[in-house]
């Protein structure tokens, strides 16, 4: 498990120092919220500043944690205003065991996000092995 975690603390490191346009804020740098896949073979994570009721700037973080054949992705999971579940495309990590990949974008919905969190998966051909959902953040806007 310590490893995994020092994996995610690194691919943080790696998000915080991008320092990009749409990047979550420096003081919102200490916000995380992450899981690690009970296989052992990702672990991700995101970083987040709320922009508004219907936006947040957001860093997905994930990383290869295990020398498998498999790949690894991650995703956002919003809560909607309206409290429906609303799933992001899934962005693919398929570089191996210790590698770590970053995304930053902004996230927005027109019925609202209430709260955000990500799932993440170790998949092996088309098929996931392992998944994990972090745990939530909610908007400071509602």
């Amino acid at each position: 498990m310590r490893r995994h975690i020092v994996a995610l603390l690194a691919a943080t490191a790696t998000a915080a120092a991008l320092g990009v346009a749409g990047a979550p804020s420096a003081s919102a740098a200490a916000l995380l919220k992450s899981c690690s896949t009970s296989d052992g073979g990702a672990s991700g994570g995101m970083q987040w500043d709320w922009n508004s009721k219907k936006s947040m700037d957001v860093a997905l973080i994930l990383a290869d944690t295990e020398a498998d054949s498999n790949w690894v992705r991650i995703r956002l999971d919003i809560t909607t205003g309206e409290g429906n579940r609303y799933t992001y495309k899934w962005r693919e990590l398929h570089d191996g065991n210790g590698s770590n990949k970053t995304w930053t974008t902004t996230a927005t919905h027109d019925d609202g996000i209430v709260s955000a969190r990500v799932q993440v998966e170790d998949v092996h051909g088309t098929s996931p092995q392992s998944t994990c959902y972090s745990g939530k953040a909610y908007n400071s806007y509602y």
